[in-house]
C-alpha cells in the first residue's frame, strides 16, 4: 500500500534542514550530519533517532542533486540481483530503498542472469563514472581477473562472501543441515536437488551445504542435469516431472519457486504430501504460505539482509570502521510439505 501523509503535513522535498533544525531544537550542522549518514561518534544516537524522526515527521529529504554537485560523489547505489523479476529480489529492492531513503539515497538494479563478464563491466564503469556511490551483490563472487577488485571500499556482498571484500552472511549451511536432517529423520535414504540452472554462485554454494549435511547424516544427495531449470513456469515443471518419473520421494529445492513447481506437478498427478512425498524450498515467498499444504522452507529475510547490506555499505562509504562480515539468521521453517513428528 502506497505511504499517506496528513494534509497538514508539508510536501516532500518542501521542508528545510533549517526548518527542521529549529523543530528538533538542534543545530543545522547536526541535521546535516545525520541526514548525510555521518552522524556516527559526533551525534549522540538518541539525539540522532529524535532527529530522523522530525525530518520524517515534516516530510523532509536531503536534496540530493544539490549534494551531488557540491561533493562530486552520487547520491545512488546500485543492488545487483541474478533476476530482476524474481519475488525475493522485489522485496529486497523494496527493503534496501527504504533503508537508503532515510539517508537521502536512491537505489537502482543491475541484473547479472549469471553472466560475470558483463554485470562485472557495467558495474565497474557506473563506479568509475560516478554515476554509482556504491553497490550491494547479491548471490554473485567476482571473477579472477573482475574489473571491480580494486573497489572493496565501495562494494558488499549478500550470501556468497567475497575474500577481503565486506559482506553479508546468512547463515544458510545451517538452514541446509537441519533441511537434510530433517528429511533423513523420517527414514529417507535418499534426497533429490531440484537445482536452479543460473550459473550463479549462490546456488553452487547451495548445493555444496546441502551435500556436506547430507554426507554427515549418512544419506546420499542425488543430483542429474536433467533435475536442472530456470524459474520460468515451463521449465520448472518439466524439471519437477522427471525428478519424479525417476522416483524422488525426498526433496530439497534451490528456491521456493522450484519447490511450488514441485507441488503443482505432484498435485497433478495425485502424489500425496507430505505422505508419499516431502520437499522444502529456500526463500520463504508469500507464496509459500498460499498452496496446500504450505511450504516447508528457509527464510530468507529480505528486509533484515537488505537493512544489513545497506548500513555496511553507508559506513564503508563514510570511510567508519566496519567489521568484514555481518551475520543474518535464515531459519528452517517447517510447514506442510514435510512430515511431523
Amino acid at each position: 500500500m502506497p505511504r499517506t501523509r496528513s494534509t497538514t503535513s508539508p510536501a516532500r522535498g518542501s521542508t528545510t534542514a533549517t526548518e527542521v533544525a529549529r523543530a528538533a531544537g538542534v543545530s543545522q550542522s547536526a541535521v546535516s550530519l545525520v541526514m548525510s549518514g555521518k552522524a556516527a561518534g559526533r551525534i549522540a544516537p538518541a539525539t540522532a533517532a529524535h532527529i530522523q524522526e522530525v525530518a520524517r515527521s515534516l516530510g523532509y529529504r536531503p536534496n540530493v542533486a544539490a549534494r551531488t554537485l557540491r561533493t562530486g560523489t552520487s547520491g545512488l547505489l546500485g543492488l545487483v540481483v541474478l533476476d530482476a523479476s524474481h519475488p525475493f529480489y522485489g522485496h529486497m529492492l523494496s527493503a534496501a530503498d527504504d533503508a537508503a531513503a532515510g539517508h537521502g539515497l536512491a537505489l537502482t538494479m543491475i541484473q547479472t542472469r549469471g553472466h560475470e563478464d558483463t554485470w562485472e563491466q557495467r558495474l565497474a564503469d557506473q563506479l568509475s563514472s560516478g554515476h554509482l556511490a556504491g553497490a550491494i551483490v547479491c548471490g554473485e563472487r567476482l571473477s579472477e581477473g573482475s574489473p571491480l577488485r580494486d573497489r572493496h571500499d565501495r562494494l558488499v556482498f549478500v550470501e556468497v562472501p567475497e575474500p577481503g571484500m565486506r559482506s553479508v552472511v546468512l547463515a544458510t549451511a545451517a538452514a541446509a543441515a537441519d533441511a537434510v536432517a530433517l528429511l533423513a529423520s523420517h527414514g529417507h535414504s535418499e534426497i533429490a536437488y531440484l537445482a536452479a540452472d543460473y550459473p550463479s554462485a549462490v546456488f553452487a554454494s547451495r548445493v555444496a551445504d546441502c551435500t556436506d549435511a547430507a554426507r554427515r547424516h549418512g544419506v546420499t544427495l542425488r543430483t542429474d542435469p536433467r533435475w536442472r531449470a530456470t524459474f520460468d513456469v515451463e521449465s520448472a515443471t518439466a524439471a519437477a516431472g522427471r525428478l519424479l518419473d525417476d522416483g524422488a520421494r525426498a526433496v530439497v529445492c534451490d528456491d521456493d519457486l522450484l519447490a511450488l513447481a514441485l507441488h503443482r506437478v505432484a498435485a497433478e498427478r495425485g502424489i500425496t504430501v507430505p505422505e508419499d512425498l516431502e520437499f522444502v524450498g529456500v526463500g520463504d515467498l508469500d507464496t509459500a504460505r498460499l498452496v496446500s499444504p504450505e511450504l516447508t522452507t528457509v527464510r530468507l529475510p529480505a528486509t533484515s539482509i537488505a537493512a544489513s547490506a545497506v548500513t555496511l555499505l553507508l559506513d564503508a562509504l563514510a570511510g567508519r570502521e566496519t567489521p568484514e562480515t555481518t551475520t543474518v539468521e535464515a531459519p528452517l521453517v517447517e510447514r506442510g510439505t514435510t512430515r511431523s513428528v
